[in-house]
C-alpha cells in the first residue's frame, strides 16, 4: 500500500511545482488575451488531426500485436480511449498499465503480452521522434536573434540528438543479436530473480519472451515496413496537429518547427504526473520562447491549449466509453494495480 501512495504523492508534488514553475512570470492578463485571439476553427481541426492521431495509435497496436493475438479493432480502441483518459487523470501513468490489461481481458491473450507490446510501442516512438528530431537539427528552420543562452541550448540540443541517434542504432544492432540468443538472454536475466523472489522469474521470462518477439518485425522486411510506416504516419499527423495549433494563434512557423517541439513535450510527458501536466507545458513553453521568440504570455496560452488538445477530447471519449464496458472509474484502477501485479 505504502508504495503506490509514494509513487502518487511524488506525481502530485511534481505536478504543482512543475506548475508553479511553468506559471512563474507569467502575466495572467496577457495570457488570457493570448487565449482569446486563438482562431476557433483552426483549434478545431488541431483537434480532430488530435483523434486521428489517436486512431492511427490503435491501428499501429493492432499491427505490433498481430504476432502474438488476433486483436479486434473495437477492443484495441476502447482500451486506448480508456488508457489515455487513465493517463490524464492518473498519476504515474498508470493508463500505460491499465491499456494492455484491458485489451489482454477483453481478446483472451497473455496480459505479459499486452504490457510488452506497450514498450515494443514506445521503442518505435523513440525511433521515429528521433528520426524526426534529426531531420530538425540536420535541416533547421530560421531562428533569428538567438541569444548566447540559447545558442548554448542549441548546441546541447544538437550533441544530445547526435548522441541519442547513436545510441538509438547501437541499440538497434544489439536487439538483432539478442535474437539469435533469445533463450539464453532471457534465462541469464530472469534467473537471479529465482533466488529472492521465485514466483517473479516466470512471469519475467514471459514478458520478456514476448517484447522480443514482438520487435521481430526488425528481421521481417514487410512488417517491419508496414509498422514503421505507421508510426511516421502517426507521428507526421502529430506534427501536422502543432503546426494547425500554432496557426490558431498567428504563428506561421515551418513544420520542422513541430519536430523540435513535439520532442520536447515527449520528453515533459516522461515526469510522470498526470498527463503530463507541468512538464508537458514547461517544455512547449521553453521551446517557443528560446528558440522561436515567441513572447512568454503567448506561449503560456499555446502551451495550455496544445496539451488540452492532446488529452481532453481523448479522456472525455475515455470516460464515456467506460460505460460500453461495464466498468466504473474506480474499476479501472483495479486494472492498474492488477497489471503491476503481473
Amino acid at each position: 500500500m505504502k508504495s503506490p501512495a509514494v509513487r502518487i504523492g511524488v506525481s502530485l508534488v511534481l505536478m504543482v511545482a512543475l506548475l508553479a514553475f511553468f506559471l512563474w512570470n507569467v502575466d495572467f492578463e496577457e495570457m488570457m488575451a493570448g487565449l482569446a485571439q486563438a482562431n476557433p476553427w483552426l483549434i478545431a481541426l488541431a483537434t480532430l488531426l488530435a483523434l486521428v492521431s489517436y486512431w492511427a495509435r490503435v491501428i499501429r497496436w493492432m499491427l505490433i500485436l498481430r504476432p502474438v493475438a488476433h486483436v479486434r479493432h473495437s477492443s484495441a480502441f476502447l482500451a486506448t480511449a480508456v488508457g489515455y483518459a487513465a493517463i490524464a487523470l492518473l498519476p504515474a501513468r498508470m493508463g500505460d498499465i491499465i491499456r494492455p490489461v484491458l485489451l489482454a481481458k477483453r481478446d483472451h491473450f497473455p496480459v505479459s503480452a499486452g504490457l510488452a507490446s506497450i514498450l515494443t510501442e514506445r521503442v518505435f516512438d523513440l525511433w521515429t521522434v528521433v528520426l524526426f528530431f534529426l531531420v530538425f537539427l540536420i535541416w533547421p528552420p530560421s531562428m533569428m536573434d538567438l541569444d548566447a543562452g540559447a545558442a548554448a541550448n542549441l548546441r546541447l540540443l544538437q550533441v544530445s540528438g547526435y548522441g541519442v541517434g547513436i545510441a538509438l542504432a547501437l541499440g538497434t544492432l544489439t536487439l538483432l543479436g539478442l535474437f539469435r540468443y533469445q533463450d539464453r538472454f532471457v534465462a541469464i536475466l530472469s534467473k537471479p530473480l529465482a533466488r529472492f523472489a521465485p514466483s517473479w522469474r516466470e512471469p519475467f521470462a514471459n514478458f520478456l519472451n514476448h517484447f522480443l518477439d514482438g520487435l521481430r518485425v526488425l528481421q521481417r522486411p514487410r512488417d517491419l515496413l508496414v509498422t514503421m510506416t505507421a508510426s511516421f504516419v502517426l507521428w507526421y499527423i502529430i506534427f501536422w496537429q502543432v503546426k494547425v495549433t500554432l496557426l490558431a494563434f498567428h504563428l506561421d512557423l515551418p513544420l520542422r518547427v513541430a519536430f523540435l517541439l513535439v520532442t520536447l513535450a515527449v520528453i515533459g510527458l516522461a515526469i510522470p504526473t498526470p498527463g503530463g501536466v507541468g512538464g508537458f507545458h514547461k517544455a512547449t513553453q521553453v521551446g517557443l520562447t528560446t528558440f522561436f521568440g515567441v513572447e512568454l504570455n503567448l506561449a503560456t496560452a499555446i502551451a495550455i491549449v496544445y496539451h488540452a488538445i492532446c488529452f481532453v477530447p481523448i479522456t472525455v471519449i475515455g470516460l464515456l466509453c467506460l460505460p460500453l464496458l461495464g466498468m466504473r472509474f474506480s474499476d479501472v484502477k483495479d486494472l492498474a494495480e492488477e497489471g503491476s501485479a503481473e
